[in-house]
């Protein structure tokens, strides 16, 4: 028994047409049926029923299938990965939160391109949470998230990653806000104020770590809104609608005359960046050097 046989009862077993088939394994219809025949001797059952007008699997053939779909599935991925591995791709994909595009991206993209100068960048600015699918997905080569996360729920067989740097986390407020006229502020000063709260799904890193903040100070946030979007907070910061707890270098995004970042000084707590990528032995050769660049 040869895979090749198996390989071709599959994409019968798929298409249920033999004309089909041997158009999608540039075979002739001849040799596709003398193989199916050669595999049904040798397992001594009977795969298909076939007609004139048509094919069925038998029992015995939709347990073959069912069986064998996922594992050819599965080598087809794995020798697709090693010829990738092999080849240089015209294009790197990087997936990024706003504020590390703005801070670390263009150091990187520029000592990558001075070694690659052929290379095309594609940049996709999201949310933690879209980052981690796109490199989950393979759509991605890496990614920029904001941690810490709960990486249970990233199954460690699927991704790799590594803190790359620490931000302070400050209380940002209006400029017309009554702390602003402070530096430092307790957080539960604020604690009947409306809060711009961060998403659960899409920020996820934020959302537990000012829930987790406000819960020590002694209170629950009074969450006015919630969203991911910086010039929406931004928008309504200035306007006097709420405030919010933000890492600094998400501050310095929208900094402007009209909110201020106060310091928290009964408790401190930190957001980092990091960088993560596919877990596997057959990483492109552009995401090999781009990580080895990064650390």
């Amino acid at each position: 028994m040869n895979l090749l046989s198996l390989r071709y009862f599959i994409e019968i077993a798929k298409t249920l047409n033999f004309t089909q088939a041997s158009k999608n394994l540039h075979v002739s219809q001849p040799a596709l049926s003398q193989q199916i025949h050669l595999l049904e001797e040798q397992l001594q059952v009977k795969l298909l029923h076939r007609t004139t007008r048509k094919v069925n699997l038998t029992e015995e053939g939709e347990y073959l299938f069912e069986k064998l779909a996922l594992s050819f599935e599965q080598i087809e991925n794995t020798v697709t990965s090693i010829m990738e591995a092999k080849t240089l791709p015209t294009v790197m994909k990087i997936a990024t939160i706003p504020s590390a595009a703005c801070f670390y991206l263009p150091k990187v993209l520029r000592n990558l391109y001075n070694s690659l100068p052929d290379m095309e960048f594609s940049i996709k600015e999201t949310t933690s949470a879209h980052v981690i699918e796109l490199i989950k997905n393979k759509e991605y080569h890496i990614g920029f998230i904001r941690t810490p996360i709960d990486f249970h729920v990233v199954s460690k067989e699927e991704i790799q990653y590594m803190e790359f740097k620490k931000f302070p986390i400050k209380l940002v407020v209006s400029s017309e806000h009554h702390l602003a006229v402070r530096e430092k502020v307790k957080l539960k000063e604020i604690s009947k104020d409306f809060f711009l709260h961060y998403d659960p799904i899409q920020s996820p890193a934020l959302y537990q770590l000012v829930n987790n903040a406000c819960k020590k100070a002694g209170f629950k946030p009074r969450t006015i809104c919630t969203g991911s979007e910086l010039l929406t907070i931004s928008n309504l910061l200035s306007s006097n609608v709420g405030v919010t707890m933000m890492p600094v270098d998400m501050f310095e995004l929208i900094k402007s005359p009209h909110i201020k970042a106060l310091e928290i000084e009964d408790i401190y707590i930190e957001s980092s960046i990091s960088l993560i990528w596919e877990n596997s032995p057959f990483l492109p050769l552009n995401t090999k050097y781009l990580i080895d660049l990064i650390t």
